[in-house]
């Protein structure tokens, strides 16, 4: 998997360096801001999966980057850590008011800092496949089409009516379904191992399907879908029946 990569906003240098040293040994992305307005500018052109920001920065605070990055679509869901020297309560509530998920005090334990930069990016790469999946849950259902929706391990998690009785796919085999394991079984124009292992975005093969009365094939068109970071997310397989030359 790809490295995650962090933002860290503050506007002592001394500070972005260590973090910097703490973050690269875990091997994340390490990218830099020195001021608020800076922040909120990496943020759109990084698309950081977390932000560590200091509260007391020049031209923006900490407080005013967070609520500009939770009133945007785009950023509302980006995890936010605040790291302060502050230590009294009404800064804190004002910091959760703000929408900033997690707090680090200054000085910072290196432990602590990586166990909750840790556990905020898994949370976030949870809540962004659930929302993907419930859209997908939604859509897939009215499509004539026949259409798959894989994971990265090619195990199946969407498939529509018109998939499963092109492919004629019973109700109980769908059910952790591997795509591999079932492709396997059928007569396919390519080998595979050269689908598996595509690395194009798109690609096409078929489905051959031969009784006595009326052979016919299924064209499937294979999309993988990749992270920023090159990483295969999900394999989605688009069928339709081969048309008659």
């Amino acid at each position: 998997m790809g490295k995650a990569k962090i933002l860290v906003a503050d506007d002592v240098k001394q500070n972005v360096k260590l973090l910097r040293v703490i973050l690269t040994a875990s091997e994340y992305d390490v990218v830099e801001a020195y001021d608020g307005e800076e922040a909120l500018e990496k943020v759109k052109t990084e698309n950081p999966d977390l932000l560590l920001l200091d509260i007391m920065m020049p031209k923006l605070t900490g407080y005013e980057v967070c609520e500009k990055l939770r009133s945007e679509e785009k950023t509302g869901n980006l995890p936010i850590v605040l790291i302060t020297s502050l230590r009294e309560m009404d800064d804190r509530i004002k910091g959760i008011d703000a929408g900033a998920d997690d707090f680090i005090s200054k000085p910072f334990n290196k432990a602590e800092l990586l166990a909750r930069v840790k556990a905020l990016i898994r949370t976030k790469k949870g809540t962004t496949q659930k929302k993907n999946s419930m859209i997908l849950d939604a859509i897939i259902p009215h499509l004539t089409e026949g259409v798959i929706v894989a994971d990265e391990k090619w195990k199946v998690k969407h498939i529509n009516q018109a998939a499963k009785d092109l492919l004629n796919i019973r109700e109980t085999e769908k059910e952790n379904l591997d795509l591999l394991t079932f492709l396997a079984d059928m007569n396919l124009s390519e080998c595979l191992d050269t689908i598996k292992n595509a690395q194009e975005k798109i690609s096409d093969f078929f489905v051959y399907f031969s009784n006595n009365q009326h052979p016919y094939a299924i064209n499937v068109n294979l999309i993988k879908l990749f992270s920023e970071d090159s990483d295969l997310i999900n394999i989605i397989l688009i069928l339709r029946i081969k048309q008659e030359a």
